[in-house]
């Protein structure tokens, strides 16, 4: 072959070799695992006791201290013992009396003993006080949860002269929403998560100026009262 010839079947030859390296040529690579996770929905939950009563007339001679039974910081307050109701029989309830200087300095500890409601007979003058201690549970790192409470009633005769307000602390007496008249509800916002022990009050008074022989013999009956947990973020 004369080196005319040579070079052309050299030149064909290169070019062919070119022409299949751009048709099978591949970048590396490589592959790895990215791993799941688990994703939990938070909860609420809410569980109430029963209700325990107390007579909690200041003005008794054997009116005892309550204050391991309603929490060390209970006070009686006018701050939060809020307004006086006129009742339908016409006479004007006197919750703030329990607060004995009336300054709003929140002296007034909480005395009287326990009693079984169904057994115990009101007396004008008398108050009353009614706990029941609630647990609200909340788990959800965003959460902000309401609590509230709504729903108590009392029917009968005796109802017509008898105040009714309710009223929330936290588990050491420490007073969250103050007293409310029993048809109003109330609202605790409760952020984060983790257990919140509270206590539910409801306090009562048959008041003083009851007079004659108005209200005698009659009853009072307590409907059931609403404890909701509900999210609102």
């Amino acid at each position: 072959m004369n080196t005319k010839t040579k070079g052309i079947v050299a030149g064909v030859a290169g070019a062919a070799l070119l022409l299949g390296a751009g048709g099978t040529f591949a970048l590396w690579h490589d592959e790895g695992q990215v791993a799941g996770g688990v994703i939990r929905a938070g909860q609420l939950k809410v569980v109430a006791e029963d209700t325990r009563w107390f007579d909690v007339s200041p003005d008794r001679g054997d009116a005892q201290d309550l204050t391991n039974e309603v929490g060390q910081n209970l006070r009686w307050d006018v701050n939060w013992l809020g307004q006086e109701q006129t009742l339908p029989i016409g006479v004007t309830t006197q919750f703030r009396t329990l607060d004995p200087d009336d300054t709003g300095s929140g002296t007034g500890g909480v005395v009287g003993h326990p009693i079984d409601l169904p057994s115990w007979q009101a007396v004008p003058g008398d108050f009353v006080l009614g706990q029941t201690q609630v647990m609200a549970h909340t788990e959800g790192d965003n959460m902000d949860a309401r609590l509230s409470v709504h729903g108590l009633s009392a029917g009968g005769d005796l109802a017509q002269g008898l105040g009714l307000k309710f009223f929330v602390t936290d588990r050491d007496g420490n007073v969250m929403a103050g007293a409310h008249d029993v048809s109003e509800a109330t609202d605790l916002h409760l952020p984060g998560q983790g257990g919140h022990e509270l206590r539910v009050f409801v306090l009562g008074t048959l008041p003083r100026d009851v007079s004659q022989q108005d209200l005698t013999g009659t009853e009072a009956a307590l409907q059931d009262m609403t404890v909701m947990l509900e999210q609102v973020r």
